[in-house]
């Protein structure tokens, strides 16, 4: 088989942060599955820059391999009668293009005996297949926008930003296709300031790139940065601020990345740490440094696209700008304590909450009275509780939030310190916001999660009651994350918190019910974010540790329990459920269920003097034992229904459940009911 290197390269203009190594991933996953399809397992590595998304395979076949087909056709019983083929058969024949001789009758596992033919393919030079496929691969991938646009000839394709060049070929042989009015061809382009224009070098195009200012290979461009960044903050003797997300972010907008260290006025190391980290990170995409005993250092880092002649020169432009950002943070810092938090709650009456939802000040006034009414379950302090909540978003009517939103939270707490607030409540109000995404940590404050509890749950209440639900393209309001938010401060077993889902919602709708501001939240609502958070819940289950129907499982008990107790028997029933034990029992789960759906008449007490089998008297007799002792705590618990497996094995082996006596049946019915109750205490594990 002749092997040659495989190329895929779509330039484009600059593509925005977070985007490309998403579609280059996806691309190179669409070009391995097209040729697996087509019989073919080739390796293949991906590379984004702002520029270009590139696929590279050191070995792929320039033919696909002869294969053999098998074609199925319809049954026996339609394909023939009284020997001779039907219409069925021969129509089905003309459809696959082979003649009835082709056919024979061959067992198809234990459905019978159909028709059977094996056809033989000639493989296809695979230029020709990815000729064809690749059009289709660049319109499928993922992307946030799409845009058409029209400098010459009008353009029918979409793609994240307009395509300027495509470079396709297998060896030296091109894939040839045109997308989007461009068409593929040999010829790449390097940097836009280093890099010359040129018919690339199919076999190592990654260092034709290099050669040309590119750093082609996203993982190994974000370790060049990050190791530059430590060199420089090494030579500068201070300490790199770790900033991952940054990182990428810089890694996504750069092709040829320099580290260049610049330092702004020292005076502004007067501001709170994040600020300056904040002003950095978010209007200059720079990297803050630390001094050795942890305070912060003026020394910042910036990631230019190019190598520059005179880096002294980009470092003074980086200054001047940071300066220019820091000065205003400094005159905000400097003004907004005049007022207290406390002065500046009457204010939040000012800031809508949300169109139809009323004021944040009528949102504090729920929170406040969320924390106060639960504080017992929640584990807080309900003095310290309430007034955290009642300040949480005082912040928000100061000039340092307006100027810089992502401080908010984060200023609360520096501002409730300055007003002499204890450290319980600045802490609430600092870390009530945590975790943003879904790799955030939690917050270390209790009184912080307390808040961030009811401020999700009345979002989700508030919003869903007007109709902002999220669609399956959209979501606008964030009310995934705040979802997401909620389970993960809920299922969390470090602090726990001794409310279930459905009582956090329906202690958030009282509140809304009781202030009556603008809306009454009704069950209906409750229930639909219910079934949303539990949507994002069991979407969650891997990245927690269980299988998503282990926890499906545990949150179909009889009872609701806190999230942390559900996501506690969903780790027993995971190992639970991959013993040959508890498949077992979840078998015999299947069954009850099965039987008790089938049978309406199902409920009533069970009457021992209708016992007659001796493997439903021990059944019956094994079942009133464990109901007796049922332990306290779940793994405990599963033990004791794991114990029962061989009498309720016994008990369908010799039973019949479906007697022909209506009292006997009903009776057998109210057991297996009962089973089925006590089973449900700790979870339904017919679903594993």
């Amino acid at each position: 088989m002749e092997l040659a290197p495989l190329l895929v390269e779509i330039g484009c203009e600059e593509i925005p942060a977070g985007v490309a190594p998403r579609m280059a991933r996806a691309l190179r996953d669409a070009l391995e599955q097209c040729l697996r399809q087509a019989g073919m397992e080739v390796a293949l590595r991906w590379g984004a820059t702002p520029r270009r998304l590139i696929v590279h395979g050191e070995h792929c076949p320039r033919m696909q391999p002869d294969r053999e087909e098998v074609i199925w056709g319809p049954p026996e019983r339609v394909a023939y009668a009284d020997g001779e083929p039907t219409k069925a058969a021969l129509g089905f024949a003309r459809k696959v293009q082979l003649p009835l001789s082709a056919f024979c009758l061959a067992e198809k596992g234990h459905q019978g005996r159909y028709m059977r033919a094996v056809r033989r393919l000639k493989g296809r030079p695979v230029t020709e297949i990815l000729a064809e496929a690749l059009p289709d691969m660049l319109r499928s991938l993922p992307s946030p926008k799409r845009m058409r646009w029209q400098d010459g000839d009008a353009r029918e394709d979409t793609f994240i930003r307009p395509i300027r060049w495509i470079v396709a070929c297998l060896g030296h042989e091109p894939i040839a296709f045109v997308y989007a009015g461009v068409r593929s061809g040999l010829r790449s382009r390097g940097h836009r300031i280093h890099g010359a224009e040129g018919p690339i070098d199919v076999k190592n195009p990654w260092q034709w790139l290099y050669d040309q200012g590119v750093m082609a290979d996203w993982s190994l461009r974000r370790q060049h940065i990050l190791d530059a960044l430590h060199a420089e903050a090494e030579n500068h003797r201070v300490e790199l601020v770790a900033d991952d997300e940054l990182l990428d972010e810089v890694t996504d907008l750069t092709e040829w990345p320099e580290v260049v260290a610049s330092q702004y006025d020292r005076k502004f190391l007067k501001l709170p740490e994040e600020v300056s980290r904040i002003v950095l990170k978010q209007h200059q995409r720079c990297f803050a440094a630390r001094q050795a005993d942890g305070s912060m250092s003026s020394v910042f880092f910036a990631v230019a696209n190019l190598r520059s002649l005179q880096p002294e020169v980009v470092a003074r432009g980086n200054a001047r700008v940071v300066n220019a950002r820091l000065s205003d943070a400094m005159f905000y810092f400097e003004r907004d304590p005049q007022k207290t938090l406390e002065d500046r709650v009457e204010m939040l009456s000012q800031v809508v909450f949300q169109d139809g939802l009323g004021m944040v000040g009528d949102q504090v006034r729920r929170l406040r009275g969320f924390v106060l009414d639960n504080a017992r379950s929640l584990g807080v302090d309900p003095n310290d509780a309430q007034r955290a909540a009642y300040l949480c978003k005082s912040d928000l009517t100061t000039g340092l939030v307006y100027e810089f939103p992502e401080l908010q939270g984060y200023m609360g707490g520096v501002y409730a310190r300055m007003d002499g607030e204890n450290e319980a409540v600045a802490r609430g109000i600092a870390e009530h916001y945590l975790p943003v995404g879904a790799e955030d940590c939690l917050p270390a404050s209790r009184i912080a999660r307390a808040i961030g509890i009811a401020e999700r749950a009345d979002k989700l209440l508030g919003y869903f009651h007007v109709g902002l639900q999220p669609t399956a393209s959209a979501d606008p309001y964030g009310l995934r994350r705040s979802a997401i938010g909620l389970v993960r401060l809920l299922a969390d077993e470090s602090m726990p918190v001794d409310m279930s889902l459905t009582r956090v919602l329906e202690e958030a709708a009282k509140q809304w019910n009781q202030q009556r501001v603008t809306i009454a939240v009704d069950e209906k609502t409750c229930r639909s974010v219910r079934g949303f958070v539990l949507e994002r819940f069991l979407g969650m289950a891997e990245a927690m540790g269980v299988e998503p129907r282990s926890l499906d499982a545990a949150l179909h008990a009889a009872q609701e329990l806190p999230l942390y107790k559900h996501l506690g028997v969903a780790r027993l029933l995971s190992d639970f459920g991959r013993s040959e034990t508890g498949q077992a029992v979840a078998a015999a789960n299947k069954r009850v269920a099965n039987l008790l759906k089938k049978a309406p008449a199902s409920g009533g007490e069970v009457r021992e003097e209708l016992l007659r089998e001796a493997a439903e008297k021990r059944l019956f007799s094994e079942l009133v034992e464990t109901e007796r002792h049922w332990a306290a705590e779940p793994e405990a618990q599963l033990r004791q229904l794991a114990a029962l497996r061989d009498t309720v094995d016994a008990f369908f082996d010799e039973v019949m459940v479906m007697d022909e006596n209506e009292r006997v049946r009903n009776n057998r019915l109210a057991l297996l009911g009962r089973l089925r109750c006590l089973f449900l205490r700790l979870a339904d594990v017919s679903r594993l």
